[in-house]
């Protein structure tokens, strides 16, 4: 049985895409210093990091949370520090990832999950689908209510490739912003792992989205809107108690949430590009390769990078390495310093 999902495109869907290309227009289109295109990348990473983990019970604030990804001791539980730790690292092999034009497999599925929920969960539940049923349940009054009802678990492998059949098929009929937001929506019901499904349905969402080019510079995240607005992201989700009943639920008032999200977090972004956006023609930005970015991120959020850091990030030999890191200081985008077998590189 093929996935179909059930929705209305109502005007005020409609008129929020519209908008949305509008100002997707604006944030491709305008010319940023490279310096200044790094930052909002790093912030964007931090507010991914911190709402998504916030959203299912992290603790940590975000400037708890830039302290964790600079290295820096926090007083915080080993948990709450290991869930920042591996949402990070499932942003930055995200970043790998969709440089490859492929449609979105059970492979990244899974590689997702087995980075964000390293050391979360027993060995043999990361990285693999659930291997029994799903109950999420609610606590009122020192008393437990049975809130959903996840699919068998002979089921889900089977679902999950439907939906992905789904994507790369009807879905491209669609808007982007749709089929990500029905994808979001499906994937989550199916609730396919043990623990971590928000955090790797938001990472998926976010690939989709890229691998479109709907990435907006890489800076766009709407999870803070799902954070701001978090019981609205939960009811809207929630259309049933049961699986069966959740996939022939009606998705218009979930796609009315997302798209309002996406529109509020895209205004938001159009902001901070405007104030960065260079005013004359004179003035003239620096066109940076996608592995000079990822150099430059990874220096924005350690502080500084070294020769070997390069090597292992590009997976490439030291003299290639050195080239990379030339480059960056000719465009005056790195410092060296130090010296012999401590020089390193500061941004």
């Amino acid at each position: 049985m093929s996935y179909i999902p059930r929705f209305t495109i109502t005007p005020e869907i409609n008129n929020r895409i519209a908008q949305i290309e509008k100002i997707r227009q604006i944030v491709t289109s305008s010319r940023i210093l490279p310096q200044q295109e790094i930052t909002l990348r790093y912030r964007a990473a931090v507010d991914a990091v911190h709402s998504s983990t916030t959203i299912e019970g992290n603790p940590l604030k975000r400037q708890e949370v830039v302290k964790v990804l600079a290295g820096k001791l926090v007083a915080a539980p080993e948990r709450a520090i290991t869930e920042v730790v591996n949402y990070k690292k499932a942003l930055d092999w995200l970043e790998k990832r969709q440089q490859q034009s492929t449609p979105i497999t059970i492979k990244d599925i899974l590689q997702f999950h087995s980075l964000t929920m390293a050391g979360l969960l027993p060995t043999q539940k990361v990285g693999h689908f659930r291997p029994g049923p799903i109950y999420i349940v609610d606590v009122k009054n020192n008393r437990d209510y049975l809130r959903y009802t996840g699919p068998k678990v002979n089921r889900v492998e089977k679902l999950i490739n439907e939906l992905l059949i789904w994507l790369n098929g009807n879905g491209k009929l669609l808007h982007p912003i749709l089929a990500a937001g029905i994808f979001h929506y499906e994937f989550v019901s199916i609730h396919p792992f043990t623990d971590g499904n928000g955090r790797v349905t938001r990472l998926l969402t976010l690939l989709f989205l890229r691998l479109l080019d709907y990435g907006f510079r890489d800076v766009l995240i709407p999870d803070t809107f799902y954070l701001q607005f978090r019981r609205q992201y939960y009811e809207s989700l929630s259309q049933a108690k049961t699986y069966s009943k959740q996939r022939l639920a009606d998705l218009t008032l979930w796609l009315d949430y997302f798209t309002r999200g996406f529109f509020t977090s895209v205004e938001e972004l159009k902001k901070n590009i405007t104030l960065v956006t260079l005013k004359k023609p004179s003035e003239k930005t620096i066109k940076l390769s996608a592995e000079e970015i990822t150099l430059l991120d990874f220096c924005k959020n350690i502080g500084k990078v070294d020769l070997q850091d390069v090597t292992e990030i590009l997976e490439a030999p030291r003299r290639t390495a050195q080239r990379r890191l030339s480059i960056l200081v000719d465009k005056g985008l790195l410092i060296k310093k130090g010296k012999g077998k401590n020089i390193y590189y500061a941004c």
